[in-house]
């Protein structure tokens, strides 16, 4: 991998920015970045080899970007010390590879984020061909936006990569507003500057327009929620790139990007993304970010089975209660012929639709 660096002059950085001459260039934080799913043995044990087997898939799929550990797929439900281990487990995978792994910083506090980030730097200096970057959303504790400057100038601090910032981090947690994200992005420009837009409702795609109406202090905004304003923000918002725990459907997001990339506007592109919404909107499986996915990716090979760990008083995977020492108890997807027959269809044109010109 050729070492790029950060030459920021109008920011008055210049080459001193030589120190970050292993991370991934500005233009290749954009497109979809797929959140990966972790993968766990029927007795609950993290699989790190299919999780290292998903980083790969997903390069292999055409996506530019991928991401381990963030959002609400349980990752809370993790020790650190599997955390650290999963980060090693997909730096080695993608090493060489012309993809940026994305890893998450979080935390149930400020420190335990500061503590990862640390970790995702020393993970980065073991791999140093390697493409990495970091995503980090408000740490648990935090109740004002004064704490959250706070908490994420000292990630500044660490962090020699990009680093995106996801807007929403729990129910309790406050929305960064623009003014901070483009202030911080101005005080830490070797690091700072990618967002993970979701704001509630269509405030999104007002906030998306306004950061990038703050370039080139601000970089590449990408879209959040599933995807599920993906369309309208990359032609209508300036939104460049998609943060989604869908990862199981990565061949499709990366159809949809070259197909943008390509110029496409008009009848195509919505096809592609009718696509898309058909197979995550479906109601007839169980749900969740952890629900019939895991079938797909199974189908796949990637995955060994459809064992999830579970948050013990949630019905579901996504939401549910965040922090880390959580209990658990394990789940499994299970689905009927019927279900199997049409998730066998659904994927398979997936996979033909990917495969048009």
């Amino acid at each position: 991998m050729n070492k790029k660096v950060f030459c920021l002059p109008l920011l008055g950085f210049a080459c001193s920015l030589a120190l970050f001459a292993e991370v991934p260039a500005q233009h290749e934080m954009r497109g979809p970045f797929p959140i990966m799913s972790t993968p766990y043995f029927e007795d609950g044990e993290v699989d790190y080899d299919s999780l290292a087997l998903e980083a790969k898939w997903v390069y292999k799929c055409g996506c530019p970007g991928v991401i381990w550990c963030q959002s609400n797929d349980a990752i809370d439900l993790l020790t650190t010390e599997e955390k650290f281990k999963g980060f090693e487990a997909c730096a080695a995978a993608v090493e060489g590879l012309p993809i940026v792994l994305t890893l998450g910083a979080n935390g149930t506090n400020t420190t335990e984020m500061l503590e990862i980030a640390a970790e995702i730097e020393r993970v980065a200096e073991r791999h140093p061909n390697a493409k990495i970057a970091i995503i980090s959303r408000p740490p648990d504790d935090v109740k004002t936006e004064a704490q959250l400057e706070e908490a994420w100038s000292r990630l500044g601090e660490i962090a020699k990569r990009p680093v995106i910032f996801q807007t929403y981090g729990t129910k309790t947690t406050p929305t960064p507003s623009v003014e901070l994200i483009v202030r911080l992005a101005g005080k830490y420009p070797h690091a700072f500057g990618y967002v993970k837009e979701e704001a509630a409702g269509f405030e999104a795609n007002l906030r998306m327009k306004k950061q990038v109406a703050s370039k080139p202090v601000m970089k590449h905004i990408f879209a959040g929620w599933g995807g599920w304003q993906w369309l309208l923000q990359l032609r209508q918002c300036g939104c460049e790139g998609l943060v989604t725990e869908r990862c199981a459907f990565a061949p499709l997001l990366a159809e949809i990007w070259r197909r943008y990339e390509k110029g496409e506007r008009g009848l195509k592109l919505t096809e592609a993304f009718a696509m898309y919404r058909l197979l995550v909107d479906q109601h007839n499986f169980p749900k969740g970010l952890r629900g019939y996915p895991l079938y797909l990716l199974q189908k796949e090979g990637v995955f060994k089975n459809t064992v999830s760990r579970q948050y013990e008083k949630a019905k579901v995977t996504e939401g549910g209660s965040f922090g880390s020492g959580k209990k658990w108890r394990l789940e499994k997807v299970e689905l009927n012929e019927i279900q199997k027959k049409e998730l066998d269809l659904l994927y398979s044109e997936m996979m033909e639709f990917c495969k048009q010109k």
